[in-house]
């Protein structure tokens, strides 16, 4: 089972959903580490997994900008503020410093907005949610390193199509006898990857055959690799 440290930073003042995240127990096999600054600071934004951003005093565009900028592509960016600067009204006139501004370009790098205030109960709904949905990220995460190290050592040509004969994900004993790379081969069809001018009647058929059927089909076909012709069963 993996071990996560996740780190959290925190920009602006602190606030009472800062304090609750602190207090929190990490889920099993995480544990959590933190930093804080009331302005972002790219060195904090650029070794944090998740920011959490309160936007309620200053330039809310401008911390945004320096975040999203600072950052992992990895990294998960949080608002939290009161209101967007698309709201009209006394509240918008009062509060216009700390608006989410509309840019759908720099709320590009927001993972999500939580808006203020919250009661305590909601604060903590909240986070054990996105606790949930890290959790599921990095248990993802893990399935997929089983899988890559399975598939890719073993001698046996391993892919994985959609129903239309789109190789999905491909092994790299399959990369070695097409003579491709994996980003070169995944999301592409038969015709491309074996350099031939159309697909192979007969890879259809045994694809046509599982799917319909929904079982295992075993059958041989002749195809042209960098080596030479194979017999491939």
């Amino acid at each position: 089972m993996y071990h996560c440290q996740v780190h959290f930073y925190f920009v602006g003042h602190s606030c009472r959903t800062f304090e609750i995240i602190k207090g929190s127990i990490p889920p099993e096999h995480f544990t959590h580490i933190y930093s804080e600054s009331c302005h972002a600071e790219e060195a904090l934004a650029a070794s944090a997994d998740v920011i959490l951003a309160n936007l309620e005093d200053g330039d809310a565009e401008e911390t945004i900008r320096a975040l999203a900028a600072a950052k992992r592509e990895s990294a998960e960016l949080i608002l939290l503020t009161s209101f967007f600067s698309g709201e009209s009204g006394r509240q918008k006139h009062e509060r216009a410093e700390g608006a989410v501004p509309d840019g759908v370009d720099l709320l590009a790098a927001v993972k999500d907005i939580w808006k203020l205030p919250m009661s305590e109960g909601e604060i903590r709904f909240r986070f054990s949610r996105w606790q949930g949905d890290y959790k599921a990220k990095m248990d993802a995460w893990q399935t997929s390193q089983f899988l890559e190290a399975t598939i890719n050592h073993v001698p046996n040509l391993i892919w994985y199509k959609d129903k239309n004969g789109i190789h999905e994900k491909v092994n790299d004993s399959f990369c070695r006898t097409v003579g491709k790379t994996k980003k070169q081969v995944e999301g592409r069809g038969h015709a491309y990857i074996w350099d031939v001018e159309e697909d192979d009647p007969a890879c259809i058929e045994s694809e046509n055959e599982v799917m319909t059927k929904r079982r295992t089909f075993v059958s041989e076909e002749i195809i042209k690799t960098g080596d030479g012709m194979r017999t491939l069963t």
